[in-house]
């Protein structure tokens, strides 16, 4: 099964958002987030210093959007409280394998129900971030 496949089944995934699977990771966060399902958002930022992690509850995404040319790709969510994306200049999973892990690169793993992200933000600190999907019942 091709990375994309397995992005759209619905099955757990891993790997580095890529030009080449932009378009398969947002929908498969439209998926997950973006009927108006509520999510739980926490980010750890190293650039805190203690990991103290900030929590927002019961989100919910007004829009997910993907952007891209031949050099950059991003994918844009809009929800309750504001905004939060993830950028790449990677081609395929095979540039991220060969880059320095320095986590410049967001790195995702995907569940039926969480999403956790690993990157670094612009000022160079690590960041964690999950989106979790709340329980309906």
């Amino acid at each position: 099964m091709s990375e994309i496949e397995r992005l759209k089944s619905g099955r757990e995934w891993f790997g580095f958002l890529t030009l080449q699977n932009v378009d398969a990771v947002a929908g498969r966060i439209r998926s997950m987030i973006g009927d108006g399902q509520p999510y739980t958002w926490v980010a750890c930022n190293e650039g805190l210093g203690n990991y103290r992690p900030e929590v927002r509850t019961s989100q919910v995404a007004a829009k997910i959007r993907t952007h891209h040319d031949d050099e950059h790709a991003s994918v844009v969510v809009v929800d309750t409280y504001g905004v939060w994306s993830i950028n790449t200049r990677l081609s395929d999973q095979d540039a991220g394998v060969r880059r320095e892990p320095d986590f410049s690169a967001p790195y995702l793993k995907i569940t039926r129900s969480q999403i956790q992200i690993e990157h670094k933000a612009p000022v160079g600190a690590r960041l964690l971030w999950t989106i979790a999907v709340q329980d309906m019942s």
